[in-house]
């Protein structure tokens, strides 16, 4: 049997099929009326439960025959095999923490605000708690360390994303301005993340380190790294090595010193090293929007989430276009038109700079 048979299952209506296809063809049909093998009969009622019986069976074989394989197994068979065959455990997922900028205007305040007082957040629902009591006084600004109120990466925001104060007072604003994230949120590593932690761990076998060694070192290091560009041609002069980090909406130094630990006790004893985190090269841009007869906030919040989630997907020294930010507008129910005017068609980062996102959108009332 094919590995590929092995691996799939026969559902219960599949299996009944089949019995009643090998019944028709012999002489056990006659036996009974053939009323007995109707929906609700007797004989087709102990088809049905043995049907099932089978089904669940071969479910459970695919099940071990696909959780042997790293390119075939998922969810827990996964996490059983890289951890025995591996020496790995898939990454679990950690709050967004940053520090926002709240100020007061002059005739109001000052504010004593205690930890867990404050509650800010996004257009898209996205929420944070502050953390470290403060005093705003009046006419000032301060900032304020928050929190998001669940894991994940979806909380490491654009800047100047954070706007909405649920917990208002008089004369108080929000704003989370460029490098305001001091913790990234990070997701529940996936099936695929941790199949290509896996497969790099190959690359850790040598004697010396290769490219798949460092990025492997890397990503292993902190649950917060989602890039690694491995600088490997003598970027400082002969046997130098620069591992370059990044995170969805940024690296804190902590992360980098942890991954640096972990990489320099592990690397060749010839290799120079140094790990650091990507240069952030903000875009700060207009981005007008048509569109009518819909929910300003509504189509506000969805767009910002497209960016984020583009900011996201922009890898280390890449190629950024303009035609990705109207997309990720576009993609919205209702946006007709789409423009951003301040952004060069063509955006080419450096070997060591990552995109940071700074959109101010407006909505236009004509095409």
């Amino acid at each position: 049997m094919a590995l590929d048979d092995l691996t799939r299952s026969r559902t219960r209506e599949q299996v009944v099929a089949r019995m009643l296809n090998v019944l028709s063809s012999s002489q056990l049909l006659n036996t009974f009326q053939p009323t007995s093998y109707l929906p609700g009969g007797t004989l087709r009622t102990l088809l049905e439960i043995q049907g099932e019986a089978q089904a669940d069976t071969e479910r459970t074989v695919a099940g071990l025959a696909a959780g042997g394989y790293l390119e075939t197994a998922a969810g827990q068979w996964l996490d059983a095999l890289v951890t025995s065959h591996y020496g790995l455990a898939r990454q679990q997922s950690g709050f967004a923490q940053g520090n926002v900028l709240i100020s007061c205007a002059a005739l109001s305040g000052p504010y004593d605000l205690t930890a867990g007082a404050v509650i800010v957040g996004t257009l898209s629902g996205l929420r944070y708690v502050s953390t470290t009591a403060v005093t705003v006084p009046a006419g000032g600004t301060v900032l304020l360390p928050v929190q998001a109120e669940q894991a994940g990466s979806a909380y490491n925001v654009p800047i100047g994303t954070i706007t909405l104060l649920h917990t208002p007072q008089p004369g108080l604003s929000i704003t989370n301005a460029a490098d305001w994230l001091t913790v990234a949120g990070v997701d529940a590593e996936s099936d695929g993340a941790l199949r290509v932690r896996a497969a790099l761990r190959w690359a850790e076998r040598g004697g010396g380190a290769t490219a798949d060694a460092y990025r492997s070192w890397a990503l292993s290091a902190s649950a917060s790294v989602d890039q690694v560009r491995v600088l490997d041609e003598h970027p400082r002069g002969q046997g130098t090595v620069d591992v370059v980090l990044w995170g969805s909406g940024g690296i804190g130094r902590d992360v980098v010193a942890a991954v640096n630990s972990y990489v320099q006790f592990r690397r060749p004893l010839t290799a120079d090293v140094q790990v650091y985190s990507a240069t952030p090269r903000t875009l700060t841009f207009t981005l007008e929007l048509y569109a009518p007869g819909t929910d300003p906030a509504r189509v506000q919040a969805d767009v910002l989430t497209n960016l984020g989630a583009l900011q996201q997907a922009a890898l280390i020294g890449s190629v950024f276009y303009r035609s990705e930010i109207v997309e990720a507008a576009m993609t919205v129910p209702g946006v007709l038109d789409a423009r951003a005017p301040m952004v060069p068609e063509t955006m080419v980062l450096g070997a060591t700079e990552a995109l940071l996102l700074a959109p101010m959108l407006s909505l236009r009332s004509t095409p």
